[in-house]
Formats: structure tokens, C-alpha cells, sequence
């Protein structure tokens, strides 16, 4: 009983050695990873970065890919990619201008090439008839140009103002430079009891999230702040510029969240056209009045 008990225990003892063997051989679960990397992407799924679309750039990223393939997210998403995955390599790729796709209208036959091309069903019409497009779901991924046999299809820029491509932060007046001494006789005249001061800091220093946490979204712009200022800071100006800066990266994030739904959805739609006409054709192969070839 004792032998069979002590084979018994190095049996587990080996089996255990062996599964925990086999475990450090299976590549890790980086599913995290890539949805981390997939957050960052633009979502316009144009191709450009020579795959199929953001989450398959988000798993190349996530094996080594070069960080410098994504266009339309520019500046802004290789800087974001290089501090999440902590490496250097790769230049600031050059960002297009925003702009979205428009159907010249009394040109186009209705041949319906352009709807299969769009990754994010940003154009709507039906065979046969005329076709638009849904200028606030368009990414601007120029995929749809070549598939249009009329080229009846053009990009058109938009202006900075709507697209959101410079920082309004930028807009400000250069005295809004002038140093904040810290004497706080700013905040006894918020009305909306908020600390105009702390928020200076705060968005001088590019943290425009914790300006958002600390109320900015609640200054009324009422000036009161400016007259109290020994500085001469025009504090109002500040602020409603930060908070232009906030709705457009909010705007941008729910542009791109809304995207990628439609983009999951294109090809959750094609996957099941696909299995419903591989049924359709093993149903009529069985009855016999399919073409066995």
C-alpha cells in the first residue's frame, strides 16, 4: 500500500511539473493589452497601417508592430501608444487634414459598390438609386473613392473649427501667459465657488481631465475672476477654451466608440451573410437540386 501510495504521489508530482512545463510555454493572455491598444486607435478603420482595421493593428501592435503606421491618429495616438507600450522606436507619422467623403449626387448610377467599401456603413441608398453619405459617421478613410467606377465621390476638407484640429487652447491671447502670482483673490469672487487659481494650474500644466474633475465644466465665464486678477490674467478666456478643448476630445472619443460599433457590426452582418449562404447551399446540395460541382 505504501509503494502504490508513493507511485501514486510522484505520478501527480510529475503530471503537476509537466502541466506547469506546458503553462510557460503558451503564449500569455494579451487580450488586456490589445483592447488597451484598440482604445487608443482612431476606429476609422481606413487600412492605412496595412491591416484590416484597428483591433488588427491593436494585436500587431501588441506582438511589436511599428508604432508609426496610423495616420489619422497622428501625434496624439503615437505619443499615447509610445507611453502604453514603453518604447521609442518609430517617427510622429504626418496627420491628414479631417475631411469626409461626399456622393456628387446627380452623378452617381446607384451601382452600390461604394456601400460594400464603406468600413463603418457611413453610406446609405439602395441599388439603383442614388447614394449619400452620413457626413457625421464618415471617418474620411478615403476607402470608398476607389470602389466608385463614375468617381462621383470626393473628399472634402473640413475646417478646422468643426473638425477639431487645432488646440483652442492655443487660441488664447498671449497675456494669458502672464504669471500667476498665487494671491487667491480670484476665488472669493467665483460665484460657482470654484478655485480659478488651482484651475490655472491645472490646465497650464495640461491636465485638462483634472480641470474637468475640479469643476471646470461649472465656470459661467462671468469675468468676475479677470477684475479680481493683479496679473492681468484674462482667467474666463482660459477656461472657456479649455472647456471647447474638453467637448472636442469628447466628441472625437464618442466619434470613434460609435465607429467601432458600426464597424463590429458591418462585420458581425457579413459573417452572418455568409453562413446563412453556405447553409442555403448545403441544404440544396442535400435535396439534390444543387449542382454537386
Amino acid at each position: 500500500m505504501l509503494i502504490a501510495a508513493g507511485l501514486l504521489a510522484g505520478l501527480n508530482l510529475i503530471a503537476g511539473l509537466a502541466l506547469t512545463w506546458a503553462h510557460s510555454r503558451l503564449p500569455a493572455n494579451d487580450d488586456g493589452l490589445i483592447d488597451a491598444i484598440d482604445a487608443l486607435l482612431p476606429q476609422t478603420q481606413c487600412g492605412q497601417c496595412g491591416h484590416p482595421g484597428c483591433r488588427p493593428y491593436a494585436e500587431a501592435l501588441a506582438k511589436g508592430a511599428p508604432l508609426d503606421l496610423c495616420p489619422p491618429g497622428g501625434q496624439e495616438t503615437f505619443t499615447a501608444l509610445k507611453a502604453l507600450l514603453g518604447r521609442e522606436d518609430g517617427a510622429i507619422p504626418l496627420e491628414p487634414k479631417p475631411a469626409v467623403a461626399r456622393v456628387r449626387e446627380p452623378d452617381c448610377i446607384g451601382c452600390a459598390l461604394c456601400l460594400d467599401a464603406c468600413p463603418v456603413d457611413a453610406i446609405v441608398g439602395a441599388s439603383g438609386f442614388m447614394h449619400t453619405v452620413v457626413e457625421r459617421q464618415c471617418t474620411g478613410c478615403e476607402l470608398c473613392l476607389p470602389a466608385c467606377p463614375v468617381d462621383c465621390i470626393e473628399l472634402v476638407e473640413m475646417p478646422t473649427a468643426v473638425a477639431g484640429g487645432a488646440s483652442p487652447i492655443r487660441a488664447v491671447p498671449p497675456d494669458a501667459s502672464a504669471p500667476c502670482i498665487g494671491c487667491n483673490r480670484c476665488e472669493p469672487e467665483c460665484p460657482q465657488s470654484l478655485a480659478p487659481q488651482h484651475l490655472v494650474r491645472l490646465i497650464r500644466g495640461g491636465q485638462l481631465n483634472g480641470a474637468a474633475d475640479a469643476g471646470l465644466d461649472h465656470c459661467i465665464e462671468c469675468r468676475l475672476c479677470d477684475r479680481a486678477c493683479p496679473s492681468g490674467i484674462p482667467l474666463a478666456h482660459l477656461f472657456g477654451a479649455a472647456k471647447r478643448e474638453l467637448r472636442v476630445r469628447d466628441d472625437r472619443q464618442a466619434q470613434a466608440t460609435a465607429a467601432k460599433a458600426r464597424f463590429d457590426a458591418r462585420n458581425a452582418r457579413l459573417q452572418a451573410e455568409q453562413s446563412d449562404a453556405r447553409d442555403r447551399r448545403a441544404r440544396r446540395l442535400a435535396s439534390g437540386n444543387g449542382r454537386p460541382w
